[in-house]
């Protein structure tokens, strides 16, 4: 026994509904970071192949109905169902974002741009790393907005379907050949191009961009033609439902969080068992009543405004201490949630989607209400996100030409001045006073990573509040590390622009500039593990080899520098991060310990014209080592805590150094 099922009499199938409802669950389960579903943006996989299905459904029926399809009215229906939740989310992150969070999340103009075009895939491609990052990151750093990237795709999507759908409708046609044979051969194109364009780009290019993931939606229009045109379905298939329904609740809790297909371009085969849900949904059966009980098709009619809403809050809540892998935040989480988007869902989505007017009177309020949102996010007052450059205060610290300056005469009468001293003698003061004025602002050149980067804004700013006392560049990049050679083999390192800053830049910057003292600090990426030779095998700083290709690498740098002629040459031991990062190594101390005492030895070993800061010490002793105001993200120093640091000890400190050779 079969059942034949014609796309025209489809009408609105509450099971479908359901498998929204499934979609949104592993989400939500997902962004709450429930360790067993590591694999829940599987969710917005089967959300793809499901909207594919609907639109092309629709589609098909209005060219076989009027023999053409009205590209007014499919965008006016789609501008209804999606855009004033949308641009209700956006304003109410920007109104949320005026009243004080959210403050450090970088560049947020830039991304409520991204998310009102529709284009913040692209944005987050341009700007991020990988969607598993974010599971990296401290809750203050996160921003509300990242869930945007799945709409723009959708949107784009929308964008371009009508017109491609009826280009293969009416060709097909003149041709006699089956449309969903077509729109499945265009499926398998972009089903190959994606791991190609993934291989070639990055992870988070095949994650993120459009070509790499219209593969799904594709596969969601080939089933709609094949369902259209008549397709048999047998009686067995409502079995079919259910092997596939547990099928991507196995693969949303088993997939990786971060790696696996939707990183590498494969998601295409995964969407066959989305459309196979779909499909074999058409047959009365067990599974399709599951998924039309009513708190389920209840939670799927109103999925668009959870997943739209429940971003933004979860970020919230866990930007005050929340934890929403645990009951009770988890509840909070989803009670919260789930009124706004009920509220949203019956008081805006539904009345104007059911509103009876012409598609121009749509046109203008969408613009109208994309004009409003734009008003809120030119008039918020944008704060610098976290690490975002103070390109101002750097300029203004920034040491002077050299045909300027006179020689430096060492102050030698510059002695610290302690106002408070810690408790053990034996150790340099917590706080250390200015000493006299040098005859001539020193000239430091700080040089690292990102965290050099992070305290190198507050000395700047401490420079331009005591002009006359010292002026500073910064030369980094993220991940600039001083060891050399090797290939870090656990995450991307920066090892190759390390050798170009480094080995290239630094030795311009020491001819152009003069420093009287160069300044160096770095960390994460010098204790990684790394590969010098194959024979060898990846070595760690516990390993003799890689602790003396530290020592030597480490000395040399040391050596070159005071062969270039700069006077002073200060090593910084960096504080040793305390958390957030997705690659356990990291979470070490023991390998930042190697790393602390390789720079000790450097520093014993060298002339006096080489000193160390110990800042990670100084942290400890201050009390500010697990201190999240003072490093957000357990690694990098906020502009604030920069500027107490310089203002209190480093500044100061790194004046002495240079003029006490």
């Amino acid at each position: 026994m079969s059942q034949t099922s014609r796309s025209s009499d489809l009408g609105y199938q509450p099971a479908l509904d359901g498998v929204r409802a499934v979609s949104v669950v592993m989400v939500l389960l997902f962004h709450a970071g429930f360790a067993w579903m590591g694999g829940g943006y599987l969710g917005v996989s089967i959300f793809f192949t499901l909207s594919g299905f609907l639109i092309t459904t629709l589609l098909l029926v209005e060219a076989e109905r009027t023999g053409a399809v009205s590209f007014r009215r499919f965008y006016s229906r789609r501008l209804k169902r999606l855009l004033p939740a949308s641009l209700l989310c956006l304003v109410g992150i920007v109104v949320v974002y005026w009243s004080g969070e959210f403050r450090l999340v970088p560049d947020m103009r830039g991304q409520l741009w991204g998310a009102l075009g529709q284009i913040y895939n692209w944005v987050r491609i341009d700007g991020s790393s990988s969607y598993a990052d974010l599971f990296g990151k401290a809750p203050v750093l996160v921003s509300p907005l990242e869930h945007y990237w799945s709409l723009a795709i959708e949107e784009q999507f929308y964008v371009v379907w009508p017109l491609t759908a009826w280009f293969v409708i009416r060709g097909c046609r003149r041709r006699g050949a089956d449309v969903a044979l077509a729109l499945l051969m265009l499926a398998g194109l972009f089903a190959v191009a994606s791991p190609l364009i993934s291989a070639f780009t990055s992870p988070k290019f095949g994650y993120w961009s459009t070509p790499t993931r219209l593969g799904e939606l594709l596969i969601g229009a080939s089933a709609a033609a094949w369902h259209h045109r008549g397709g048999r379905l047998p009686s067995w298939s409502r079995w079919l439902a259910l092997s596939a329904l547990a099928a991507l609740v196995v693969l949303a809790a088993r997939l990786p969080v971060g790696s696996g297909p939707a990183y590498t371009g494969w998601m295409t085969p995964i969407a066959l068992v989305s459309a196979t849900l779909i499909l074999s949904l058409q047959v009365p059966g067990a599974t399709r009543a599951l998924l039309s009980l009513p708190p389920v098709v209840w939670i799927g009619r109103v999925s668009y405004g959870l997943y739209l809403y429940h971003w933004p809050v979860f970020v919230l809540l866990r930007t005050h201490g929340w934890q929403l892998d645990r009951p009770p935040g988890l509840a909070l989480a989803i009670a919260v949630t789930v009124a706004i988007a009920g509220a949203s869902f019956y008081l805006v989505e539904q009345p104007v989607r059911r509103a009876v007017w012409p598609p121009r009177r749509t046109f203008v309020a969408a613009t109208s209400g994309a004009i409003v949102a734009a008003i809120a996010i030119l008039v918020m007052p944008v704060s610098r996100g976290f690490l975002e450059a103070d390109q101002q205060t750097l300029d203004q610290a920034a040491i002077q030409p050299l045909d300027s300056v006179a020689v430096l005469v060492p102050a030698t009468n510059a002695a610290p001045t302690t106002v408070v001293t810690t408790t053990v003698p034996a150790l340099e003061p917590l706080v250390i006073a200015l000493p006299a004025p040098p005859n001539r602002p020193v000239r430091i050149l700080l040089v690292g990573d990102s965290t050099a980067f992070s305290v190198g804004q507050g000395v700047a700013s401490w420079a331009v509040d005591n002009r006359g006392y010292a002026q500073l560049d910064v030369l980094w990049c993220a991940g600039c590390g001083f060891m050399r050679g090797g290939t870090i083999t656990n995450y991307d390192g920066a090892e190759k622009r390390s050798a170009v800053v480094v080995g290239d830049e630094l030795p311009r910057r020491v001819a152009n500039l003069a420093p009287d003292l160069v300044v160096l600090m770095t960390s994460i990426d010098d204790i990684a593990t790394r590969q010098w030779t194959q024979s060898e095998g990846a070595l760690t700083p516990y390993d003799a080899a890689f602790r003396e290709r530290m020592r030597q690498s480490y000395s040399d740098l040391t050596g070159e520098l005071l062969a270039m002629g700069v006077p002073s040459v200060v090593w910084v031991v960096p504080p040793v991060p305390h958390g957030y990062w997705t690659t356990p190594e990291l979470h070490e101390a023991q390998r930042y310990e190697v790393q602390h005492e390789v720079i000790r030895e450097v520093v014993a070993g060298s002339p006096d014209a080489v000193s160390l800061v110990d800042l990670d010490g100084w942290m400890t002793r201050a009390g500010h080592v697990a201190d999240e105001s003072w490093r957000p993200d357990g690694t990098h120093f906020s502009e604030e805590a920069a500027q107490q640091l310089a203002n209190e000890y480093l500044g100061p400190r790194l004046l002495l150094a240079a003029l006490t050779v």
